[in-house]
């Protein structure tokens, strides 16, 4: 359908625009005690319940955007975008009126399912097309980090506001007996490695992929950092915990310890059965450039821990390459 020489598309993008500029107008004036010239609204000023109501026609329009309008080659279309971005303005939680128009009665979700699908066909082809490129993190910086980051806030604060909206989407990333402890986090089937990989990315800013991956990863295991180490491992989770300050529980660190001659125990550091562990063989399974990769990544991740204060020990890549243990390769190796 075509308006004049605009489709029906990009006039409604337009409309959603506009719509998304008032609100920017609106919340400045609602917080504007708070908010300086320095300061910029930030996610959890959103409209306050009292003033939501106010704009209830705008997010049944937005959420009914995200129902009706498919992605385009992986990607969210215009129109899409400004509907996540006015959506983000909302509670998910309060006033009952705002809680009903995200949680619909009878079809309960309708909107819950939509987000989750638009987020997962966008990570599925992200980490199936990049998950081996060493330009992995760039390529989401450069063209999906504007894409997953709304949806995954959007999707953090549903988890976290309702306890039924984190069972239903937990079973959706962590099927019910699929977690597979003889396989590496990073390396099982389905949506959860797939996140475990956008989380272990190097990128660590507070609005990063990698960092608000870790935040939906956590709050889909009810924000409990016991579990959360012994689902991904503390190897992958580690760069996530530095970038939000999170301290390793004494209880893991004992576990460590006691669990390791335990076949039936897993180990924390990897997500994986003690049992299963042997690193010289999965070295040895390793091309070159997937061994410099892991090289790299452990790098930066040890730089991080010991700026932080997390631990203060040697860089064993540094230690390593000290020693002459690491070996130079021709660009023709």
């Amino acid at each position: 359908m075509t308006i004049g020489k605009f489709s029906s598309q990009q006039v409604l993008t337009e409309i959603l625009k506009a719509a998304m500029g008032l609100c920017g107008y609106a919340l400045k004036w609602i917080h504007a005690d708070k908010i300086s010239s320095e300061k910029k609204l930030v996610l959890d000023d959103s409209f306050p319940p009292d003033k939501a109501v106010d704009f209830i026609l705008l997010l049944k329009v937005a959420l009914d955007t995200l129902d009706k309008a498919p992605l385009e080659d992986h990607h969210l279309a215009s129109s899409t975008k400004q509907a996540v971005a006015i959506v983000m303005n909302f509670s998910t939680i309060e006033p009952q009126a705002i809680r009903d128009v995200w949680l619909p009665k009878g079809h309960m979700w309708k909107h819950v399912d939509t987000i989750f699908g638009l987020f997962k066909d966008i990570v599925y082809h992200v980490v199936d097309t990049f998950s081996d490129d060493n330009n992995l993190p760039s390529v989401i910086a450069d063209t999906y980090q504007a894409e997953l980051t709304p949806l995954m806030l959007v999707l953090v604060r549903l988890v976290s506001e309702h306890p039924d909206v984190r069972e239903h989407l937990f079973y959706k990333v962590y099927p019910k007996d699929a977690i597979d402890f003889a396989v590496l986090p990073e390396n099982r089937p389905g949506m959860a490695a797939k996140l475990v990989r956008l989380m272990r990315s190097p990128d660590s800013g507070p609005f990063s992929v990698s960092t608000i991956t870790g935040d939906l990863l956590l709050a889909l295991l009810g924000n409990d950092i016991r579990q959360f180490i012994l689902t991904v491992g503390y190897g992958n989770a580690a760069g996530y915990m530095v970038a939000r300050h999170i301290e390793i529980p004494a209880d893991i660190i004992e576990q460590v310890r006691e669990s390791s001659s335990e076949s039936g125990a897993v180990n924390p550091v990897t997500g994986r059965y003690w049992s299963q562990e042997d690193t010289n063989q999965e070295l040895a399974n390793m091309t070159d450039e997937e061994k410099e990769r892991e090289a790299e990544r452990l790098f930066v991740l040890f730089e991080r821990l010991n700026k932080t204060g997390i631990i203060k020990t040697a860089n064993p890549v540094c230690a390593a390459a000290e020693s002459g243990r690491f070996e130079e390769l021709d660009d023709c190796d």
